[in-house]
């Protein structure tokens, strides 16, 4: 019995497990379809089990979003557009576990975030996805979008930079009702 043959099935599951549902979120946002994302990933994982496995071991990650980068910028290019995820998809998103009322603060707090996000440009939006959605590095980043690291590390604070300012004209806009006392 060969065990070595074993061993790549158990970790490319493992690796399938880890990634399938961040590169979807990715590949969707890129396309703006999720079942052509669904496609990208699924020949991005195709194109997995035919690698050689010198080519990913060191950083997975790294390599399947740099090829499910490629395969969804080519779907684009064949279309003519870049399409960035709708809100409602990202609603439908949430933890089935959490109480109404948390799903309802959830779903808020996200679309408010989501408009706020989808004001910014492109590549800022997909440095920010590449960071905080699938916690990679500023190198696997750079790497991915073929930027330089002092480059990604730019777009993220001017992403944040311009965010944290919207937010904060947005909460000076917002006048909470607070009813008067009593007496």
């Amino acid at each position: 019995m060969d065990t070595t043959r074993d061993e790549t099935a158990l970790d490319f599951d493992a690796i399938v497990q880890r990634f399938e549902l961040p590169l979807l979120r990715y590949a969707t946002r890129i396309i703006g379809d999720q079942e052509r994302g669904r496609d990208v990933v699924q020949e991005t994982f195709m194109q997995l089990q035919r690698s050689k496995r010198a080519e990913h071991d060191n950083a997975p990650a790294k390599w399947l979003f740099t090829v499910c980068r490629h395969r969804a910028l080519n779907v684009c290019r064949k279309e003519r557009r870049m399409v960035f995820l709708d809100e409602s998809w990202l609603q439908a998103q949430t933890a089935p576990e959490l109480w109404p009322n948390e799903q309802l603060e959830r779903k808020e707090a996200g679309s408010f975030v989501m408009r706020l996000i989808d004001t910014l440009p492109p590549r800022q939006q997909e440095v920010l996805q590449l960071k905080f959605q699938n916690d990679l590095s500023y190198a696997e980043i750079s790497a991915i979008t073929k930027l330089s690291v002092n480059h990604v590390g730019v777009l993220i604070h001017l992403a944040l930079k311009k965010l944290r300012e919207r937010y904060a004209a947005a909460s000076a806009d917002f006048i909470p009702f607070h009813p008067r006392p009593t007496t």
